[in-house]
């Protein structure tokens, strides 16, 4: 019974539109948890949340605060899918916690603007349209990879500048886009013949992927001649600390389609330049310029 109603979930969340990486997992950590009621003999009216806690304490022994959170969240997916089918009343894996995580060792790091001026300007001149248009619309909207991948043309409102961009959870926002990035989309897409439905298409006329999307971020970073890796986390960061820095958090928030400022303050480093104006009015330098005078 258990089993089924595990394939039923992992079906119902596939129609939703997950990402099959996302899939894959849900099936992993769900096909586990079958296993472990199937030995203990607990048939799904006797999941409850003491059980369910229980359970993620064992499945977690030894191991880190990432495998956790991702049994915790397929647990809280199959509750919901549970309450949903009228087999629970409440969701039995409500009061499920994510674990800490500990504080990064050092911020992720970004492209300053000269940096991110130079890889444009190198972009412009050695990429084609089509990878122009990419690498100009992560910088531009901090777009993750997977969603650049998951672009259809009927996304793309040239006449309203903006795309439907994929999030994390299958759902979609609008994102903005300048006039520059969208007369670079339809130039690209004017150049095309075919009626294939993906936005951007590879050389063999296929949708490209999140992998491929990735080797052109880290090849036109290479190109540019900047002496970091780029990749597409760091051009992330960089859209994010950047915004922060001219519109503050709250508009980074609602540019990055996030729900909580909490996620975007994960982004949002403050750059070293934010710091010279402030650092000038700080008492101690108002001494030192006394001093001198």
């Amino acid at each position: 019974m258990i089993f089924e109603l595990v394939n039923d979930c992992i079906e119902l969340e596939t129609e939703r539109g997950i990402a099959k990486t996302t899939i894959k997992e849900l099936s992993r950590y769900l096909h586990e948890f079958a296993n472990y009621c199937q030995q203990k003999s607990i048939t799904v009216e006797q999941i409850s949340s003491e059980f369910l806690l229980g359970y993620v304490k064992y499945r977690g022994t030894g191991l880190g605060p990432n495998l956790i959170k991702a049994v915790v969240w397929s647990l809280r997916k199959f509750g919901a899918f549970l309450v949903l089918r009228s087999i629970l009343p409440d969701n039995p894996a409500r009061p499920l916690r994510h674990p800490k995580m500990s504080p990064r060792s050092q911020l992720p790091r970004y492209l300053s603007e000269t940096q991110l001026k130079t890889l444009l300007h190198s972009a412009a001149q050695k990429l084609n349209n089509r990878e122009f248009a990419i690498v100009g619309l992560i910088c531009s909207t901090g777009m993750r990879p997977f969603s650049v991948a998951a672009l259809k043309r009927d996304h793309f409102f040239e006449s309203d500048g903006y795309v439907f961009e994929l999030t994390k959870g299958a759902g979609y926002r609008k994102a903005a886009l300048n006039a520059s990035l969208t007369s670079m989309i339809s130039e690209y897409l004017a150049d095309r013949s075919d009626d294939h439905c993906a936005l951007f298409l590879n050389n063999r006329n296929q949708p490209v992927s999140k992998s491929w999307v990735q080797r052109l971020i880290k090849k036109a970073g290479q190109d540019a001649g900047l002496d970091v890796e780029i990749n597409c986390n760091m051009l992330r960061h960089t859209f994010a600390v950047h915004a922060s820095d001219r519109h503050g958090k709250t508009i980074t928030k609602a540019l990055m389609g996030h729900h909580k400022l909490t996620t975007t303050a994960v982004y949002t480093h403050l750059s070293a330049k934010r710091f010279r104006g402030l650092m000038n009015l700080h008492a101690y330098h108002k001494t030192v310029l006394r001093s001198l005078t």
